[in-house]
């Protein structure tokens, strides 16, 4: 039997090594998908490549007793068996390692040419194969072919655990820049509100004597001043604090990005019902909605002074499950692509939309992109356990 032979039988292998995969490539692009495909190959390939080193003895005898067919259909699915080892020593790759790799964003220009080294590394071990047994038990190919392939397969293995230590810190380092912002974002709200208690204070402490002079001018019927004095009283007290829901960060995020629209001469329209606490981590919900945030006010930027303007709507819908709107009037056209977000020749349209639909999946949530009548709406609902 040929390699090819060998490795039609390991078709079965190559499906149970794909399956781990198959949920983090709903959304993928072609390059992940064929990563994924390309994979399995590999994998069956140096399963078949060591069983043809490990029974070539017992085969070159059995092919010398042409009447033993049942001793040779055992041989071939020895080349199954030896899908049990391999595909125990790669597992935890198949379902921790390399799903993260396919859902970091940051290395998502990488799968355009990674899916070349597990097809590289399948061609080249299917060409290595030996043709027959005889050709294994000459001289010592087959210690020094069997000695090479495990060093292929070690070497795979310990480039796939780097690639993922290496993404993990990343991310981790990310994570950390990222919650140290937010605390930056609450510190600079936590300054706002002390600095409004102390104005509030103040005016407080100056009431009576606020009430004094303008009984006094109202009495004198000196009412040009009187109109003054209210005027300047009026614009110290304008000043006041919008707090925007009950979560402390949700609401300093809200803050931050309020001022920003500001500085745009855009209006963001808050209806945050949030409780204090969230049944989610507060730096993945406040990623979610920065990110979108981020996307509309780069959209609205562009278009007149009257039609930048933004709205956010979010609530616990249930005990168990919360709700987040955005959206935004945007110029020219955006299409959605099969993965369900924007694929627009905008520059910079959209960017965050795949860290944000990430983290909807880490929930098990559902996220509706929509754009119609130059509308562009992101519709999410996150689940929680009880």
């Amino acid at each position: 039997m040929t390699a090819l032979n060998f490795t039609v039988m390991l078709v079965p292998a190559a499906v149970f090594t794909f399956l781990p995969l198959r949920g983090n490539l709903k959304s993928a692009s072609l390059s992940k998908k064929l990563f994924c495909v390309f994979n399995a190959a590999m994998l069956c390939e140096f399963c078949s490549i060591c069983a043809v080193y490990i029974t070539a003895r017992y085969r070159l005898r059995s092919a010398a007793r042409v009447a033993d067919t049942f001793r040779r259909i055992l041989l071939d699915f020895a080349h199954v068996g030896m899908s049990l080892p391999i595909g125990l020593a790669f597992w935890r790759t198949l379902t921790v390692k390399i799903p993260l790799l396919l859902n970091e964003e940051r290395i998502a220009s990488v799968w355009r040419y990674m899916f070349a080294f597990p097809l590289a590394m399948t061609l080249l071990t299917w060409w290595l194969t030996p043709i027959s047994p005889a050709v294994v038990m000459t001289g010592r190919s087959r210690q020094i072919g069997f000695v090479l392939t495990l060093f292929m397969i070690i070497t795979v293995w310990l480039l796939y655990h780097l690639s993922y230590w290496t993404t993990a810190r990343l991310t981790e380092s990310a994570r950390q820049r990222q919650e140290n912002t937010f605390l930056q974002m609450e510190a600079k709200r936590y300054d706002e509100l002390r600095r409004y208690m102390d104005r509030t204070k103040e005016l407080r402490h100056d009431f009576r004597q606020h009430i004094l002079v303008i009984s006094t001018l109202a009495e004198g019927g000196q009412l040009g001043e009187l109109r003054e004095y209210i005027s300047g009283l009026t614009d110290k007290t304008a000043q006041g604090y919008v707090n925007y829901c009950a979560n402390l960060a949700a609401d300093a995020l809200a803050s931050h990005y309020d001022y920003i629209a500001g500085t745009l001469g855009a209006k963001i329209d808050w209806r945050l019902e949030l409780p204090a606490s969230l049944p989610m981590k507060e730096a993945d919900y406040c990623s979610i909605l920065g990110n979108l945030l981020e996307n509309s006010l780069r959209a609205v930027k562009s278009l007149p002074s009257g039609k930048r303007r933004v709205r956010v709507i979010s609530s616990m819908l249930s005990e168990y499950m919360l709700g987040l709107s955005v959206d935004n009037p945007f110029g020219g056209t955006i299409t959605l692509g099969k993965n369900g977000l924007p694929d627009s020749a905008r520059d910079g349209h959209g960017i965050g939309l795949v860290s944000v639909m990430n983290t909807v999946n880490r929930y098990g949530g559902t996220m509706n992109i929509t754009a119609e009548g130059n509308i562009f709406s992101a519709d999410i609902i996150l689940y929680f356990n009880s």
